[in-house]
């Protein structure tokens, strides 16, 4: 899709959104779309953990005293318009944060009917066994699914129960094993930027035992409480911390992370943001950094008057040379029926 055509689609969905509404693109090309409401947008089958309807509240105070703080700061790390309250923000349930929403899309792109619900459970399921096919270090097995928190998941006769969250976070850390060596290394930190609610760090710390650190950090204070709150409940948050904003640049210069991830996340900023957060990554040396993008393989960040502009100049100019770029999917069939056209892209930062 064009820069022209990025913009276009991406302030039709702002102005459909003020009704209540969302345009998804529905076809890997992304030449096609769908206009639907809100509803069914996560499972309420399963009823939220105990005590953490209260928690999980807007008005909660740790969260009321977030949004103050970031609101205070002068941080060059603050995003753009994508996530204000007023667009991307009305996209998230904050007590079922891991149905299909501002952080993840799961259903989306096949509708919420009970028409598309087969159609629905054959896609995760040719996933999932794509995911397993690559599983030989037995990740499904380390980690689980158990639809908490409004997270759409399919159970299956023969592949362990599976969600969107889960088949993703396995199939990033594969990638990270075959480019990176992550199952194999020792004593090591990760940084994630713009970490969501947390899910990759959860799996990856009931994944990789010789996970040293594994370092939060996102811009948007629902963002901030939320993953406090997740890591906690999965008990990991002995390895999983979460950075508030104005701490995050004298974290990374004490521990130096050995790795940084981010997925959909770039897309949604500005260049502005992006230049700063790749200066602090290489101020702090940290020397490899994976990135997800939301457009294929194109690295656009997303300004406030919707203008896509080309970040890769970006990386180079401090440092960060592409070693390895590939489909999140591989299997060109699987990719086309699933319809997730999403790509891996690993970045080395050369000798200064």
């Amino acid at each position: 899709m064009s820069h022209k055509g990025s913009r276009v689609f991406l302030a039709i969905r702002y102005v459909i959104g003020l009704f209540g509404l969302t345009l998804t693109r529905t076809s890997p090309k992304l030449t096609s779309y769908r206009i639907h409401s809100g509803k069914g947008r996560h499972d309420d089958s399963r009823p939220l953990p105990p005590g953490m309807a209260a928690v999980l509240d807007d008005r909660h105070p740790d969260l009321v005293e977030l949004r103050a703080r970031y609101g205070q700061m002068a941080s060059p790390f603050k995003p753009g318009s994508f996530w204000r309250r007023s667009r991307r923000l009305r996209d998230l349930n904050l007590a079922y944060f891991r149905g299909d929403n501002a952080y993840v899309w799961q259903l989306r792109q096949l509708g919420h009917t009970s028409r598309t619900a087969r159609s629905a459970r054959l896609k995760f399921f040719l996933f999932a066994r794509y995911v397993n096919a690559l599983d030989t270090h037995k990740l499904l097995e380390r980690t689980s699914e158990d639809g908490a928190f409004g997270c759409w998941a399919f159970d299956f006769q023969t592949l362990p129960t599976s969600s969107r969250d889960l088949l993703d976070s396995v199939n990033e850390m594969y990638f990270l094993e075959r480019h990176w060596g992550l199952l194999s290394r020792m004593d090591f930190t990760v940084v994630d930027i713009g970490a969501g609610y947390g899910r990759l760090a959860h799996r990856m710390v009931e994944s990789v035992p010789d996970l040293r650190r594994y370092l939060c950090v996102d811009a948007i204070p629902e963002s901030t409480f939320l993953s406090e709150q997740y890591l906690k409940y999965r008990n990991v948050d002995h390895k999983a911390t979460v950075l508030r904003l104005d701490e995050v640049a004298d974290r990374l210069a004490a521990e130096r992370p050995d790795l940084a991830v981010n997925i959909h996340s770039f897309s949604e900023m500005p260049i502005a943001v992006i230049e700063a957060w790749i200066e602090l990554l290489a101020r702090c040396d940290v020397p490899t950094l994976m990135i997800v993008p939301n457009e294929g393989d194109q690295l656009l960040s997303l300004e406030d008057d919707y203008v896509r502009l080309d970040f890769g100049p970006v990386l180079e100019r401090h440092g960060y040379v592409l070693a390895a770029r590939e489909p999140t999917i591989a299997d060109p069939d699987v990719r086309d029926l699933v319809g997730i056209g999403d790509w891996f892209m690993l970045y080395r930062r050369a000798a200064p």
